[in-house]
């Protein structure tokens, strides 16, 4: 009874801490006009809000695998709630939008900590496949029951008590979690490579590489940060320059050199960075769209936003017995096809379409996210040795946070710069704006159709390679 209630522990406590960093990311969506409203924001500052929180995480979570293989997951999971409520209390005694994006920094870099921790974690509790297939559906599950909660939660809260609530929540709620992760998970200290060097230069390339990347972009719709937009980019390409040559020459890379000869583990990946771009950036999308082009509430919006993550939800549910029954590679295939075509559906989205129609189309996306999010990820998990487990889940969820921060950056800056051409085209405001919501809905949903046309001819030409060999 003992070994069950610490399972149900570890359980919960993994699950919290996810909790945690995606109803931060998906309400704080929720909370963009407020903050708007009180700051005196513009788009580009927008972006920053929900960036700089994916920045951190995307750019810091390759460090994760070299430092849980040093600290400890035990150690490295409870610094990384700690670091996470020092960075919600930044936010909600923020006066300055500069405090403000400081803080969101700060739960960035706990994000990057716990997010591929718990999926480490749960790999490193459960060998069997189907027992792996089975926590990591649940996992994923719990994930989209998060953004669910997100939306609903946050819209309710920023109305009725402003947008500084959803972060005061997180205190309470993390000084629990971290009385769950000390209790139940097991120190691995041992495990740990205490005579290892830490690839700092490593990290200190890929945070600029990412940074100046996401700058880059953002910057494109302001034409006075022009030389401060050149030598981001000359910062990006130097960077990402000196972080391959490091990996090749460092003692201890922040990702080990064989990873890159893995080409199942390589081609899954795509689907991460793919699955962030075109998947968890179109909250930002639909958001803007909904409030400021339909006219809808933050609640309003919420509840708008929600059928995508109670349909996917539902299906990462049952996703344990689907993977008994039919091929994983096959559901990553069917979930790619529903959610790309919701999307490329969505093209049809007018302001005074009906809310029946926005609903049904958001919860046909979530059953394509349903498959996509539990079938990479045990497909890559599967894909490498049980010691590569910490590096293979910090891999891929730093290309899904990075997918997710190239998407906002760039969906963002593209439908401004739409925006601004169809207005000097003759269109009206309104006008424009749709049309950049429809750009914006086709580029995603295209992309997760080319995926699947990627990822079988991808594993095809390795099926070939290794048979040749």
């Amino acid at each position: 009874m003992k070994v069950m209630n610490k399972q149900m522990y570890l359980i919960a406590a993994l699950y919290i801490s996810t909790f945690l960093c995606l109803v931060d990311l998906s309400s704080v969506n929720l909370a963009l006009g407020s903050i708007q409203d009180e700051f005196h924001s513009d788009m580009a500052d927008l972006q920053w809000v929900i960036d700089s929180y994916a920045l951190s995480l995307s750019s810091l979570m390759l460090a994760v695998g070299a430092l849980s293989q040093r600290l400890g997951r035990k150690r490295l999971w409870l610094l990384g709630v700690g670091i996470f409520m020092i960075g919600s209390a930044i936010c909600a005694v923020a006066s300055q939008f500069s405090v403000l994006i400081i803080g969101r920094l700060i739960q960035g870099i706990a994000g990057a900590v716990l997010i591929p921790l718990a999926l480490a974690i749960i790999v490193h509790h459960f060998q069997q496949i189907h027992d792996r297939a089975r926590e990591i559906g649940r996992w994923s599950s719990f994930s989209a029951f998060s953004l669910i909660v997100g939306p609903l939660l946050g819209g309710l809260m920023v109305h009725h008590f402003g947008w500084q609530s959803i972060f005061w929540l997180n205190l309470p709620v993390g000084v629990l979690t971290l009385y769950l992760g000390y209790y139940a998970i097991e120190a691995d200290e041992k495990q740990a490579l205490t005579g290892s060097s830490f690839d700092f230069l490593g990290l200190m390339y890929s945070v600029i590489a990412v940074a100046s990347l996401t700058y880059s972009i953002i910057a494109l719709q302001q034409a006075h940060l022009g030389y401060w937009l050149l030598l981001a980019m000359l910062c990006f390409v130097m960077a990402a320059m000196a972080f391959v040559w490091q990996q090749k020459r460092a003692a201890d890379p922040l990702i080990p050199n064989h990873l890159f000869r893995n080409r199942q583990f390589l081609s899954y990946n795509a689907i991460s960075f793919i699955l962030g771009f075109a998947g968890y950036s179109s909250l930002f999308v639909f958001a803007l769209f909904y409030q400021n082009q339909a006219g809808f509430s933050a609640a309003q919006t919420g509840w708008l936003i929600a059928p995508q993550f109670l349909t996917q939800a539902i299906v990462s549910i049952a996703f344990s017995k689907l993977q008994q029954r039919y091929a994983l590679t096959h559901l990553l295939y069917v979930g790619l096809a529903i959610s790309g075509s919701a999307l490329l559906a969505m093209y049809s989205f007018q302001v005074d379409s009906a809310m029946l129609y926005f609903v049904t189309l958001s919860a046909w996306m979530g059953v394509g996210i349903g498959l996509i999010v539990p079938g990479s990820s045990t497909l890559i998990m599967s894909s490498v040795a049980d010691e590569d487990a910490n590096f293979a889940a910090a891999i891929l969820n730093t290309l899904r946070q990075l997918g997710m921060t190239m998407g906002i950056a760039a969906l963002g800056t593209g439908m401004s710069l739409i925006t601004i051409f169809a207005q000097q085209s003759g269109l009206s405001l309104p006008q424009a704006e749709l049309m950049a919501f429809h750009a914006a809905v086709v580029c995603m949903g295209g992309l997760f159709l080319a995926a699947i046309f990627f990822i079988y001819f991808s594993l095809k030409q390795s099926a070939a390679i290794e048979s040749s060999t």
